[in-house]
């Protein structure tokens, strides 16, 4: 048995359009040009920050507006009032997560989002007693790929680290888990980030696989 430490979007729940609805009306408010799901989808996986940073390289590269905390600030403003709009668990997510709670498997999201919107999705789907332990993009003081929050993920779950799998659909993910020593799962069925990672150490095609992959001995 293997515990999970498991990347949220793209990977448990489908966000694409409440997170690009959000930078979009972050954009309207500047009198900006929206982006498209697909653009705002290349910009995703290493925090809040760096998604508005790059989607404003976009659609403002001389700079007008600065890229500071009131941006920031602005930008989870608005995805606050969409983050529940749209998203939901991926198929077989909800079903998968129950079978490896009911036997035991130690499970904890650790993303890069920040912890708020993270806590506040998962409440929101009602999957807060399938996920006790969340670990959001500000929780360990730094983001994947470096290893602190998977360190600091299965401090909480009290387990030794080198017995978790990371499962994520980024570079970022997989990354993250060879930084840490333990296996790094590339998931696909997300479509946040659809290229294929250099060097997955496991290529998953469903969640049914993941499971199977923290039921083995």
């Amino acid at each position: 048995m293997h515990p999970l430490l498991l990347d949220f979007d793209g990977t448990l729940v489908d966000t694409r359009l409440d997170m690009t609805e959000g930078v979009n009306r972050l954009l309207a408010g500047l009198d900006l040009p929206r982006l498209s799901v697909d653009q705002v989808m290349g910009y995703v996986g290493r925090g809040a920050r760096a998604l508005i940073r790059r989607s404003l390289d976009d659609v403002d590269p001389e700079g007008r507006v600065e890229r500071d905390d009131t941006i920031l600030r602005s930008f989870l403003d608005h995805y606050r009032e969409v983050l529940l709009d749209n998203s939901a668990p991926y198929p077989g997510i909800v079903e998968g997560l129950e079978q490896l709670q009911s036997l035991g498997v130690p499970l904890a999201v650790v993303s890069n989002k920040p912890e708020a919107p993270l806590q506040t999705i998962i409440s929101g789907l009602q999957l807060d007693h399938l996920l006790p332990v969340v670990v959001g993009g500000d929780s360990a003081g730094i983001r994947k790929p470096d290893p602190a929050p998977l360190v600091f993920a299965a401090r909480k779950l009290d387990v030794p680290l080198d017995s978790c799998i990371m499962v994520g659909d980024s570079d970022v993910d997989v990354q993250a888990a060879r930084n840490a020593g333990i296996p790094g799962v590339w998931c696909c069925w997300g479509g946040i980030h659809p290229d294929r990672p250099e060097d997955p150490h496991i290529v998953a095609m469903s969640f049914e696989e993941v499971v199977g992959m923290a039921l083995a001995p």
